[in-house]
């Protein structure tokens, strides 16, 4: 078997694990690099192809069951949209993006190969279809499309997930000395841009090495999207001392972001998931940070007396819709329903943490979503709201939601 094939029976394979079996595209891809020993060029174009079928899913979809009659079974539409992406989207020659797909779908349906070759053909020798549905042009599931279309407006989505489907930067968090670390990077030939939204962010390729990058070993910066960078900065610590809870903390930029602000303060890391617990002590570990400890809790039952913490940042568990630009099998992974559940988990953890903050001091709660359900009706059910700020996914930055809210009285 060819190179070539195996690459795309290892596609076949991860979209069918994302697709059908609701497993996330990142662990699938990083499971199956790890299996199979790939050249790193063969790895590149592996998530290339994997990622440009989540992106361009509803287009795709659109432009192959034209040529259709009923539809097929699940890995041969898996092998449809994979061979339609190389068609559409890469610069592979159309004889070998057909007959690679065609020798992929073989050894799994061999039955269904004549189809599949005739509908690739179909696609090769026509143009894609001039006219798609809003929510195929979005490159949304038809909820959701509907949702966000209510909530913003029909042509702030269609420029939102325009940015979406393109490939992100790579955001990291310098902590000192953002402009001489940026033309560092540049005397070394990186291309580098300063973030617009957090004074410690800079934009690099989505493919750079981080652990290449000059100050790596020396806790310089943390990954951290410059969203998230300023949902943390919008903590405030009255006189810089005391107790600061970073709840649902993995893998520990917002800690390490907090610690560096305030380092006569004392930030403690919660985090309810034991696998996460060695990544996010590496990071602190690696950044030399001497006031974090890292405490495995549940945060709908934290371990701290009423009133007795001066700052919190709960960045809650949510359904991660903003970030469909790194993440686009968000959008298969979660329905409806599992928005309004997690919204239900939000709450109560937001009522936890006012729990233990002092009265007269404040919180962030904030979310990688933007659906409303998530946002403003999570934090709507509580006094002392001071502000609100959604940040809508963009070229450089993920969608984000975060509100400061300030405890009055016993709640």
């Amino acid at each position: 078997m060819s190179n070539a094939t195996n690459i795309r029976m290892l596609a076949l394979n991860i979209l069918y694990a994302v697709l059908v079996q609701k497993h996330k595209a990142k662990a699938s891809l990083e499971h199956m690099l790890a299996q199979h020993d790939l050249e790193t060029r063969d790895g590149g174009l592996l998530r290339e192809i994997v990622y440009g079928v989540l992106r361009h899913y509803y287009a795709l979809e659109a432009d192959m069951s034209r040529f259709i009659k009923q539809k097929p079974d699940d890995k041969s539409r898996i092998a449809l949209l994979l061979g339609a992406y190389q068609l559409r989207h890469m610069r592979i020659p159309d004889h070998a993006a057909v007959s690679e797909t065609v020798a992929a779908i073989k050894p799994y349906m061999p039955q269904d190969a004549g189809f599949i070759n005739a509908v690739l053909r179909k696609i090769s020798n026509s143009e894609p279809p001039k006219k798609l549905k809003p929510h195929q042009r979005a490159e949304l599931p038809k909820w959701m499309y509907a949702s966000w279309r209510d909530a913003l407006g029909a042509d702030t989505v269609q420029t939102m997930m325009q940015a979406c489907k393109e490939t992100p930067d790579l955001c990291i968090a310098v902590f000192d000395g953002r402009t001489t670390w940026v033309e560092q990077a540049q005397g070394l030939g990186i291309q580098t841009k300063e973030g617009e939204l957090s004074p410690y962010a800079v934009l690099l390729d989505t493919h750079t090495q981080v652990s290449a990058l000059q100050g790596y070993e020396q806790g310089v910066f943390v990954v951290m999207d410059q969203a998230a960078q300023a949902a943390t900065l919008s903590i405030s610590l009255p006189d810089e001392t005391g107790y600061i809870l970073d709840i649902c903390a993995a893998p520990g930029g917002k800690t390490a972001l907090l610690a560096k602000r305030f380092p006569k303060a004392k930030v403690t890391a919660i985090e309810l998931n034991p696998k996460r617990i060695p990544r996010l002590q590496e990071n602190m570990a690696r950044l030399a940070l001497t006031n974090v400890e890292i405490i495995q809790a549940d945060a709908t039952a934290l371990p701290y007396a009423d009133n007795s913490v001066d700052a919190i940042m709960l960045d809650a568990p949510c359904s991660a819709s903003g970030t469909l630009r790194r993440h686009p099998d968000a959008k298969f992974l979660h329905s409806q329903d599992d928005v309004n559940q997690a919204a239900i988990l939000q709450t109560t953890l937001l009522k936890e943490a006012l729990r233990v903050l002092k009265v007269g001091r404040t919180m962030v709660y904030a979310v990688c979503s933007i659906h409303k359900e998530e946002n403003e009706a999570v934090v709507n059910q509580f006094k002392g709201v001071s502000s609100t700020q959604r940040l809508l996914p963009s070229h450089t930055h993920d969608g984000f939601f975060f509100a400061s809210l300030l405890k009055q009285s016993h709640h």
